[in-house]
């Protein structure tokens, strides 16, 4: 797995339809479980989505989303899960968190990087609207992060 940053790429982070788009990901088959939240959606029907612990939807529906609302994420973890899995199985396990907290538990931003979401094929962050990361191991995709975001920090 590999973490690979982008700081400086931007001046407003993470505008995530141009992220999508970016990564080609407008048009894969996954389910985004997308946990850890903040985030000030200009409409007010995806404002009562967005106060749930979390979201879980298809590519299309996000994309629909950000389609009618291309609004900046906060903070968020964007867990991409193959379609595959059903939503009882998915939420089974524990949300993912983009800040770590001193429990002991994980810490995406120090600790060796894995994706924290079992069923993940890879995760994205938003944070504090000052940069995002991606947590990967597909190769390609990292490849084409770093093609879009040329100011990349990797880890």
């Amino acid at each position: 797995m590999k973490r690979v940053y982008s700081k400086y790429d931007f001046k407003n982070y993470t505008m995530l339809k141009q992220v999508l788009s970016d990564l080609n990901l407008l048009d894969k088959n996954y389910l985004w479980l997308i946990s850890d939240v903040e985030a000030y959606p200009t409409k007010k029907e995806y404002q009562e989505i967005l106060e749930n612990d979390y979201l879980l939807i298809s590519t299309s529906e996000l994309v629909k989303i950000l389609e009618n609302d291309d609004f900046q994420w906060i903070w968020a973890v964007f867990s991409a899960i193959p379609s595959t899995y059903k939503k009882e199985d998915i939420l089974g396990f524990n949300l993912p968190c983009v800040q770590s907290i001193d429990d002991g538990m994980y810490d995406p931003h120090n600790d060796v990087p894995r994706v924290q979401h079992p069923y993940s094929a890879f995760e994205i962050y938003a944070v504090d609207s000052s940069y995002m990361f991606i947590i990967s191991d597909d190769e390609e995709l990292i490849n084409r992060f770093k093609e879009s975001y040329p100011l990349y920090i990797e880890e």
